[in-house]
């Protein structure tokens, strides 16, 4: 696993990744941190899913921000910048986390410049994904945005429940059922005794 996330890391790197890290199982519901908590830990997420939320301060009423899906680190920004977390974050799902001991995880992170790099690269790359997922919020074709997360989380689709898969897309529930029925109809989703996607009708839809 770690030789996935730091492909650069040398095998003494990967030695001292492992000794500062721990993999535990997590169910739905478990806080990872709350708003406010020092980051004493880099969360990353191997599998299921996040929500990070925040709470307002006049009712305490729960304010989802965004939905973290499997292979991506959570709130590391935090830790890079020695401030506390500026939002909470939820196991949305059952799910596996890794997390590092934050100082060491820094430490070793400034010591060597390609390590570096990747990190850069990953701030970079999730910087894009957080203008594709802000496109996705405007996004109006309701079938493209279903296209979209059946061809990048399809293992997600046929585990969460679908109006949370609305509720990560924007959709509504119901605009969200209607175009899934139209999906069947064209062939996108074939259900006999297993659910499959039909993967050339994705790439159609995608284009579209």
């Amino acid at each position: 696993m770690l030789n996935k996330i730091f492909r650069s890391a040398t095998p003494e790197q990967l030695k001292i990744l492992e000794k500062i890290s721990q993999i535990e199982e997590r169910k739905k519901g478990d806080i990872l941190f709350l708003e406010g908590d020092s980051p004493d830990f880099v969360y990353y997420l191997i599998n299921g899913v996040v929500k990070v939320y925040k709470t307002t301060a006049n009712n305490g009423k729960e304010v989802t921000l965004n939905y973290i899906l499997p292979k991506a680190f959570i709130g590391e920004f935090a830790v890079f910048k020695r401030i506390d977390f500026p939002f909470s974050a939820e196991m949305e799902t059952e799910g596996e986390i890794l997390k590092f001991r934050s100082d060491e995880f820094v430490e070793l992170i400034k010591k060597n410049s390609h390590l570096s790099f990747e990190i850069i690269q990953y701030m970079a790359d999730k910087i894009k994904k957080n203008y594709e997922y802000c496109e996705n919020l405007v996004e109006k074709n309701v079938r493209k945005k279903i296209a979209k997360f059946l061809k990048e989380h399809e293992d997600l689709f046929f585990k969460l429940n679908k109006n949370k898969i609305a509720s990560i897309l924007n959709v509504t529930p119901e605009t969200f059922s209607r175009t899934l029925k139209e999906l069947k109809k064209e062939g996108l989703i074939i259900e006999r005794t297993v659910v499959k996607i039909n993967k050339e009708k994705l790439k159609d839809i995608l284009i579209e």
